[in-house]
């Protein structure tokens, strides 16, 4: 009864409808590039959907926090090592986005902003800056997450859960009171700056991922199973509960609540019987999540935003935009997916070699 790998790449493909939603509609003022009715207290409704989308971040976190602590502990041999191979593996991937949209960039006429001068592409090419695309901010946190898990997992045999959870959300509230404020400012760029301002993205990531972990090591989804899996009319009851949340978050707008919502949606979204078709649908969005985060905001944003906003009304300006970057997501993984066959022919290999006795397996 616990959450399967299914179930999050199931969670990452609306965790990353919930990003495209948020970055396409959470806007006041549309400036005529959508139409907005229906208009709620003069704001358009889709603004508030928009809004909910803020969830998108920590459901990646949780996702990516329960995932790796099952990893981990199932795992043998350097954790460090392996964490290694799983960064370099996204970074393949985030390097092919990179230089297509730097090519497709320079093509499109746009070659000030990609690649703009060398510093800037070396600056976005080794995750330092994301000047390219501000979606990618995201890119650094994540492999800071990933490289720092085996030792924030080790306070869980130190320390109760309870105080993980405290100091955890003390450090959330300290990094974005940082992030919103800007209490400590030094300076533009400079080093000292990018320094704390990854600090403060980590601060305000870290939270889900620990809820994530801590999920995973007390099978907390089992339990809430176990009570709430054979309610009554459990689907609307379900429904009702994301809308609740959704009404909630429009009367307070501040994305401090987001992990909040977030995690609720998961452990909500995953109580509800779903049909084949939503499942197979959900885990294709899943299979091709980190694409599509990588790249959208090229086509609303940077390179492309009268194709993509072309269709005029938000359901089709969202439906065409994941149309986009799916294209766009098979194009990439033609490249991505032969080498990343090639990385793991060369791990069975080495892992064959160096004891004949282990079952081969595949990362």
């Amino acid at each position: 009864m616990e959450l399967t790998k299914q179930d999050m790449k199931i969670t990452k493909g609306v965790a990353i409808l919930f990003m495209l939603l948020l970055h396409l509609f959470c806007r006041k003022e549309v400036n005529g590039l959508y139409e907005t009715f229906p208009i709620v207290n003069g704001v358009p409704l889709v603004y508030y959907i928009g809004l909910f989308g803020d969830a998108c971040v920590p459901m990646f976190c949780f996702a990516s926090g329960y995932g790796l602590y099952v990893s981990l502990n199932k795992e043998k041999g350097s954790i460090f090592r392996k964490n290694i191979k799983r960064i370099f593996k996204f970074l393949i991937n985030y390097w092919i986005v990179l230089i297509l949209f730097v090519l497709i960039g320079t093509l499109a006429g746009k070659s000030d902003i990609l690649p703009g001068n060398p510093v800037q592409f070396l600056l976005n090419f080794f995750v330092i800056s994301n000047s390219y695309n501000g979606a990618w901010w995201f890119v650094q946190t994540y492999i800071i997450l990933v490289l720092l898990a085996p030792y924030i997992f080790k306070f869980f045999k130190k320390y109760s859960l309870i105080t993980l959870l405290l100091v955890s959300g003390f450090f959330y509230l300290v990094a974005y009171v940082q992030r919103i404020k800007h209490v400590m400012d030094f300076g533009g760029s400079t080093p000292l700056n990018m320094v704390v301002n990854a600090i403060v993205l980590v601060g305000t990531s870290q939270l889900p991922f620990i809820v994530g972990a801590i999920f995973a090591k007390v099978n907390i989804y089992s339990k809430i199973q176990k009570k709430l899996g054979q309610l009554a009319f459990k689907n609307l009851v379900s429904i009702l509960a994301i809308l609740l949340l959704i009404t909630i978050h429009s009367f307070y707008e501040s994305m401090i609540i987001a992990p909040i919502t977030g995690i609720l949606f998961i452990c909500i979204f995953n109580l509800m019987n779903k049909s084949t078709w939503l499942l197979r649908l959900f885990g294709f969005i899943g299979n091709h999540s980190t694409n599509l985060w990588l790249t959208h905001m090229f086509f609303y944003m940077t390179i492309f935003p009268k194709l993509t906003f072309a269709p005029k009304y938000p359901i089709f300006i969202f439906c065409w935009l994941i149309i986009l970057c799916l294209i766009t997501s098979y194009i990439i993984n033609l490249v991505y997916m032969p080498i990343l066959k090639i990385i793991d022919k060369k791990k069975v290999h080495q892992h064959t070699n160096s004891d004949d006795n282990l079952i081969l397996y595949r990362e």
